[in-house]
């Protein structure tokens, strides 16, 4: 049985804020409090998960910058971007490369991209199961071939209880 951790990215700056600093949404950054947030939660999901190998964020980079916070509590773990992880990413597509890793990993994405995927991974069908807040993980079991339908939910947490748990 396989771990795998879906993880939205934290709060970022409003897409307001963003295009008048002269950034597209893709360039939307991290607020400092959604950055404190995620420290703390980080800290909470290191007493959940003992070891985390890779960590593959969406390009966009409020993702990236998640990413690197997590990697803070988890050193070891590989960071890697990919478009699989994009706004829009193909459900199918993003499940036959999950079932290629052998490690648990961890993915850092966007709603509601990341609640529909887990609907699909849990029902076979991409309809939202739960609602990903900003900085919550969901941690979810699956056969090491899983097929659509085949995953379950251990657990999802939103980032305060995450920081709870430090």
């Amino acid at each position: 049985m396989r771990q795998l951790l879906v993880v939205r990215h934290a709060e970022a700056e409003e897409p307001a804020d963003a295009a008048s600093a002269g950034r597209r949404d893709a360039q939307r950054r991290l607020t400092e409090a959604g950055r404190r947030q995620m420290h703390k939660g980080a800290r909470g999901l290191a007493t959940q998960v003992d070891e985390i190998a890779l960590i593959l964020s969406s390009p966009l980079t409020r993702a990236i910058q998640t990413a690197e916070i997590l990697s803070v509590e988890f050193p070891r773990a590989k960071r890697l971007q990919h478009a699989r992880l994009a706004p829009g990413f193909d459900p199918g597509k993003l499940l036959h490369w999950v079932v290629r890793q052998t490690a648990v990993i961890a993915l850092v994405g966007h709603e509601p991209d990341l609640s529909q995927w887990i609907g699909y991974l849990t029902t076979g069908n991409s309809h939202s199961l739960v609602h990903m807040k900003k900085g919550s993980v969901c941690r979810l079991e699956m056969p090491d071939h899983a097929l659509p339908g085949e995953a379950r939910i251990a657990w999802c947490l939103t980032v305060k209880q995450l920081a709870r748990l430090s």
